[in-house]
């Protein structure tokens, strides 16, 4: 896996790792939005979540985005076309979804 470095305009540091070309798209199209206010791949959230195999696993979305006229926060997962098939992506995004639900916070996946 290559990573990129983003200097993105609306995140608060001086720099973000992208981990893909489709998350370096994304923050470049999240810096353009006028109805984002702030962004960051940064944000230290951690969800467990129960993977395909039963066990307990760590998940970490990628972004963490402030947008206009809205007091909830979102977190957004970038996935590429390849893994859409993938179980854990729908176990990783059933437990954001809960995850987001208790703090009042919204989820989205796009695949990429």
């Amino acid at each position: 896996m290559s990573r990129m470095v983003f200097e993105g305009q609306k995140s608060p540091f001086n720099y973000e790792v992208m981990d893909s070309g489709s998350e370096l798209t994304y923050a470049r199209s999240l810096d353009n939005d006028g109805n984002i206010l702030a962004w960051t791949k940064k944000h230290n959230i951690v969800i467990k979540y129960r993977n395909s195999k039963g066990g307990i696993s760590r998940y970490i979305p990628d972004f963490l985005l402030r947008k206009k006229n809205q007091t909830n926060l979102e977190l957004v997962e970038i996935k590429g076309e390849h893994l859409k098939h993938d179980p854990n992506v729908d176990l990783k995004a059933k437990a954001a979804l809960d995850w987001c639900k208790q703090r009042g916070m919204s989820y989205r996946l796009i695949i990429a």
